[in-house]
């Protein structure tokens, strides 16, 4: 599972390089700064998303925990990854599924809003800061990767689950922010279509984890996870 996290990221953050491109590299490129510092802003920047996810893991896993005592772990998985799969068929927008909702839309105003803020005085912010009000940004590749630390069933798998997910997406957005030439506006636009092909993938692996791994009566799941029961 763990390394379905970091590469869930590592491949989907090319859709981040499409989306919050810009936002990123204005944090991390300061005016008057040398390259060592334009340098330490970028990984202080993408460290600073990665705890916001792996705090966002906390409370998806714990969520996750209390799904396992109620033993439907298993199907979760396969519900989860069915609906991926459909929003990839009927081409569905995760984010804009999501963020109808009121609540939801609340939530990322004020984020937004606070976001703005900071963008007007983010000299006077620490990039590792901005990093972690970014994490909170609505992304639909965020939304899949929260579906997975919900589908660890524990606190600390969440947890593991969201930081291995934030250091995959860490190579390509510290590449993007600290050699902004190797990715121009229209290759970044490009990037932006690789979403709904890591939903289907991403959707196919947890029906594939939700029929094959046999969940166990007691919460070693670990265990089972390591030595899938295949079906014949």
């Amino acid at each position: 599972m763990w390394y379905v996290a970091f590469t869930l990221g590592l491949f989907g953050s090319l859709h981040c390089v499409g989306m919050c491109g810009p936002l990123a590299i204005a944090f991390c490129n300061r005016e008057g700064n040398s390259s060592s510092q334009n340098i330490q802003s970028a990984l202080s920047y993408n460290l600073g998303r990665t705890a916001t996810y792996t705090l966002l893991g906390l409370l998806f896993g714990t969520v996750g925990s209390f799904i396992v005592f109620a033993d439907m772990q298993k199907g979760l998985s396969i519900v989860l990854g069915v609906l991926l799969v459909l929003s990839f068929l009927l081409s569905i927008d995760i984010d804009k599924s999501i963020n109808t909702n009121s609540l939801v839309k609340r939530f990322y105003f004020t984020v937004r809003s606070k976001l703005s803020a900071m963008m007007q005085r983010s000299q006077d912010y620490h990039p590792f800061s901005l990093g972690m009000a970014n994490g909170l940004l609505p992304c639909g590749l965020v939304y899949l990767a929260l579906a997975g630390a919900l589908a660890t069933g524990s606190t600390g798998g969440g947890m593991i689950f969201m930081a291995l997910f934030g250091l995959g997406t860490l190579p390509m957005l510290f590449a993007l922010t600290t050699g902004v030439g190797l990715f121009p506006p229209t290759l970044r636009a490009k990037f932006r279509t690789i979403l709904p092909y890591v939903t289907l993938c991403f959707g196919l692996f947890l029906i594939y984890r939700g029929v094959v791994v046999d969940m166990p009566t007691e919460l070693n799941f670990w265990d089972a996870l390591r030595n899938p029961v295949l079906c014949h």
